[in-house]
């Protein structure tokens, strides 16, 4: 049996790739875990840009690949990731491992047979940390640092996963190792520049190729693409409405506003405004989560009819957090 036991306390988190990245960086600096925060490596690593692509069942990361430099930069480290899956992963496991490493590891769902949101939802993406192997025992050791249940709770979990469904689920993975070599990893005053920088980003406008869209631009072509719903059948209306919930509550909007509470709470001292913007996030917040109930409840009940009254409203939302990031990054600069 190989286990990691050096520095890995697995803690509960907010979303399941920037908690796992949270949780390398404190297995390998343990001396930053009381200043590194899970909502900090989010907006340094540039996690609030999102990609639309012109399928209303998906909006997701933009780049994982560069979420993971960013990420390793941001913090002095050296980062090492591939989502090419070769038949040794195995032995790239077990060698990682030895080194008393645990491993970032993107599963399909249908593969976490450890609780029922797993076993009885659709397939999805998610992330875990492999931090054991017990190639007798054909069974794997997993912390799942953040998913949601039914009720919409933040759950975690750690312990055993068979190995077969590791291995036959895996399709990416990473880990990260500190290097002296490398130059000083910047500041917390650099990085917090960093992250306003990404935020600052995220407001242009940035219509890609093929139809591909990213940053606030993202979520505006999503919801006007709403429009292709009203002449669909009501089965197909019903899951791309679950669909549409899931990418802003789970990989979007939701995490964001969460990500942006925590983020100006540590760095109150850094932003002029503070206890207005303060103010006008928790009202962005609050509609925010209201409106993703309704387009959660229209979507069951097959009311298209009400899709297009839902949809003023998520733009004049739209609206309102653009605004709210302007004032931000306004406010940030000093």
């Amino acid at each position: 049996m190989l286990k990691v036991v050096n520095s890995l306390n697995i803690q509960t988190g907010h979303h399941c790739l920037f908690s796992g990245l949270r949780h390398l960086l404190v297995s390998e600096r343990p001396e930053l875990d009381a200043r590194a925060a899970e909502a900090d490596i989010y907006f340094e690593s540039d996690g609030l840009n999102l990609e639309y692509n012109g399928d209303l069942s998906t909006m997701w990361l933009a780049s994982q690949e560069t979420i993971i430099e960013q990420f390793a930069a941001s913090y002095g480290l050296r980062a090492q990731y591939t989502f090419e899956i070769s038949p040794n992963v195995l032995d790239v496991f077990r060698e990682i491992l030895l080194e008393n490493r645990a491993v970032l590891v993107f599963m399909r769902s249908p593969y976490l047979d450890y609780h029922a949101v797993f076993r009885d939802g659709a397939e999805r993406n998610h992330i875990l940390l492999l931090y054991g192997i017990d190639e007798a025992g054909k069974t794997a050791f997993v912390a799942d640092t953040s998913f949601l249940d039914v009720s919409g709770q933040t759950l975690s979990y750690s312990g055993p996963l068979s190995l077969e469904h590791v291995l036959a689920g895996v399709w990416g993975y990473a880990w990260v190792e500190a290097d002296p070599s490398l130059s000083p990893p910047p500041t917390e005053a650099q990085r917090f520049e960093r992250a306003v920088d990404n935020i600052r980003r995220f407001l242009g406008h940035h219509n890609l190729p093929s139809g591909r869209f990213q940053g606030l631009e993202a979520y505006r072509a999503y919801v006007e693409d709403w429009r292709r719903l009203m002449d669909v059948s009501p089965s197909e209306f019903t899951e791309t409405c679950k669909n549409m919930y899931y990418c802003l509550r789970v990989g979007g909007m939701m995490h964001q506003l969460d990500y942006f509470e925590m983020f100006i709470g540590r760095h109150q001292d850094r932003i002029r405004n503070w206890d207005e913007l303060a103010r006008r996030l928790t009202e962005n917040r609050n509609n925010w989560k209201k409106s993703l109930y309704q387009l959660y409840k229209i979507g069951l009940c097959v009311q298209p009819h009400k899709l297009e009254a839902l949809q003023d409203r998520y733009f004049s939302m739209l609206r309102a957090q653009g605004e709210w990031l302007e004032a931000f990054v306004d406010s940030s600069n000093h």
